[in-house]
């Protein structure tokens, strides 16, 4: 399976006290870790969105409720260690060695340059950022890795926004977002209900670097397994196909944010972007 490597990678990064701990009793009930909004994946309600239906689905399948804390992203570990909720949603095998780590990555997160395709249909580097007004997510420069950071720093037409106003680019307030592109296409529906059948005037450019797998880190081996069980439950009954149909419908989310899942359980629905990936990540 094209995840086998990363299989083993996080079931190594439990903490040799928790792997010599008893069993601990199947959960009855669970407090996950949610970044505070990061739309269409959580609202703001705080209680929905694509990753929280997901994610109470699955432990729901199992007969587990869930309560969501929800934080800034870069206190997770962090609080997470002091025992102020369960699970963690946004880890990977080489941060803290607390808990048990998911078998297999949950979420993938792939940032892209976007543009209208009229004005800007090519980016050929993120080197070319600099030619252009640029709007990103708060503390992309942090995020994205030191060329980003090289090619936006003292760059005068630089902002990043604490919520993204993708609006501005159809509204020439702007000439690059950075974004995901779910996360752009949810608030542009947000920002200009009225536009419609705009995704043909769009370009994508994939010039910022691969995207991040996520895995999640549970506080008990019992909560892990339960979960797993969950994920799989919900795949077996196609219960995550009507989860995502609902929110591409609403919101025109894609399969993207959860094409680790896809590809661990159903790598058939989308054997060459599992192949690529699997190439990109050595998986």
């Amino acid at each position: 399976m094209w995840l086998s490597a990363v299989v083993f990678a996080a079931t190594a990064s439990a903490s040799p006290a928790s792997e010599q701990a008893p069993a601990s009793p199947a959960p009855s009930s669970v407090n996950i870790g949610l970044q505070s909004v990061i739309a269409p994946f959580v609202l703001a309600d705080r209680a929905s969105g694509l990753f929280a239906d997901v994610l109470r689905a699955a432990f729901a399948s199992q007969q587990v409720t869930v309560e969501f804390i929800n934080l800034p992203n870069v206190r997770f570990e962090e609080q997470f260690r002091q025992g102020v909720f369960d699970v963690t949603t946004a880890s990977v095998p080489r941060q803290a060695q607390d808990g048990y780590l998911s078998r297999w990555p949950v979420t993938y997160f792939h940032n892209m340059a976007i543009t209208l395709r009229g004005r800007i249909p090519t980016l050929s580097s993120v080197d070319d950022l600099k030619k252009y007004r640029v709007t990103a997510f708060r503390n992309a420069q942090k995020v994205l890795g030191p060329a980003y950071a090289a090619a936006t720093t003292d760059h005068p037409h630089y902002r990043e926004a604490v919520t993204m106003p993708s609006g501005a680019l159809l509204l020439d307030r702007t000439d690059v977002i950075i974004s995901q592109p779910d996360v752009f296409r949810y608030y542009l529906r947000q920002q200009l209900p009225q536009r419609r059948n705009v995704e043909a005037e769009l370009a994508y450019h994939d010039v910022l670097g691969p995207g991040k797998f996520y895995w999640m880190r549970f506080r008990t081996e019992a909560q892990r397994d339960t979960f797993e069980r969950g994920i799989a439950q919900l795949y077996a009954t196609g219960e995550i196909d009507r989860i995502l149909a609902r929110y591409q419908s609403d919101y025109g989310v894609t399969r993207d944010f959860f094409i680790a899942l896809d590809c661990h359980f159903r790598p058939e629905q989308a054997p060459q972007k599992c192949k690529k990936l699997s190439e990109m990540f050595h998986l």
